[in-house]
C-alpha cells in the first residue's frame, strides 16, 4: 500500500507581468516601494556588476540597493526573509553557475529566471601579486607559468586554466572576487578574477581569457511575486 505525498508545485504565473516592459513598468510603478538586490559577493563579482546594471537600465536606482553574500543559497535564504510590503526582493545567479539545475528545481516556490540580463563578462582573466608577477620569467613574448602554482578560482571558470594546470593545483572559492582576495591573502599564487577585483585587490594581470557575453538571473520570492502582481493590477 502506498503512502500520500503531498508534493510541490511551481509557482502560479498567472497575473504576473510577462514582457520586459511590463516588468520594469511595474517595479518603477509606486507600488513597489524598494528593490533589494541579493549577490554573490565580495564586491566586484559579475553577478554583482550585472545586478547593478540591470537596476541602472531600469532607471530604478532610487529606491534599490544590493546586497552582498558568500553564495546564491545564502542569497536566496536572505530574499526568502523580506516579507514586509510593497518590497521586491530579487536574488542573483548566472547561466553558467554549476548548481543552476539543482537550484531550479529544489525551490519550485520561486521563480529564479523571471529577470534577465545580458552583460559582457568584466574581462575574465588571471591574475597575481605585483611580487609574483615581477618574478615571471619570459620566453617569446608570453609568461612563463610555474607548474608548482596553486590557482584560485570558483567551480565554473576553473577549466579555463585546465591545459596548464589540474584539480590539483586549483583552490576552489565561492566566487571570482572571492579567488581575488584569496590570492592577495597570500592563500594562492594566481586567481582566475574580474577586471574590477583585479583593481579592488591591486593585482596584475598575466593572461586575459576575454568578455564574452553572460546571462544572469534575477529571481523573485513568492512574496515578490505577489508584490508585483498587486502592483500590476493597478496599472
Amino acid at each position: 500500500m502506498g503512502s500520500v505525498w503531498k508534493l510541490n508545485s511551481f509557482i502560479n504565473l498567472s497575473g504576473l507581468p510577462q514582457s520586459e516592459e511590463e516588468k520594469a513598468r511595474v517595479l518603477c510603478s509606486p507600488a513597489v516601494k524598494s528593490v533589494v538586490c541579493f549577490c554573490l559577493g565580495p564586491e566586484g563579482t559579475n553577478i554583482s556588476q550585472a545586478a547593478r546594471r540591470w537596476i541602472q537600465r531600469l532607471d530604478i536606482v532610487e529606491k534599490s540597493k544590493v546586497l552582498l553574500f558568500s553564495t546564491p543559497e545564502e542569497c536566496l535564504v536572505e530574499a526568502r526573509k523580506v516579507k514586509e510590503a510593497g518590497i521586491v526582493a530579487v536574488f542573483w545567479t548566472c547561466a553558467v553557475y554549476a548548481k543552476e539545475a539543482e537550484f531550479f528545481f529544489t525551490n519550485p516556490d520561486v521563480l529564479p529566471f523571471y529577470f534577465q540580463e545580458v552583460m559582457r563578462l568584466n574581462f575574465m582573466q588571471l591574475a597575481t601579486r605585483r611580487a609574483v608577477f615581477n618574478s615571471l620569467e619570459v620566453q617569446g613574448g608570453s609568461f612563463v607559468l610555474p607548474d608548482s602554482w596553486i590557482i584560485a578560482s570558483h567551480p565554473s571558470p576553473k577549466y579555463l586554466v585546465r591545459p596548464v594546470y589540474s584539480d590539483e593545483n586549483i583552490i576552489l572559492v565561492n566566487s571570482n572576487a572571492a579567488a581575488a582576495k584569496h590570492c592577495v591573502d597570500l592563500f594562492s599564487h594566481a586567481c582566475i578574477t574580474t577586471e574590477k577585483a583585479r583593481q579592488i585587490y591591486n593585482l596584475k594581470t598575466v593572461h586575459t581569457f576575454g568578455s564574452p557575453p553572460m546571462v544572469f538571473f534575477g529571481g523573485i520570492t513568492s512574496h515578490g511575486a505577489q508584490v508585483i502582481k498587486d502592483a500590476f493590477l493597478l496599472k
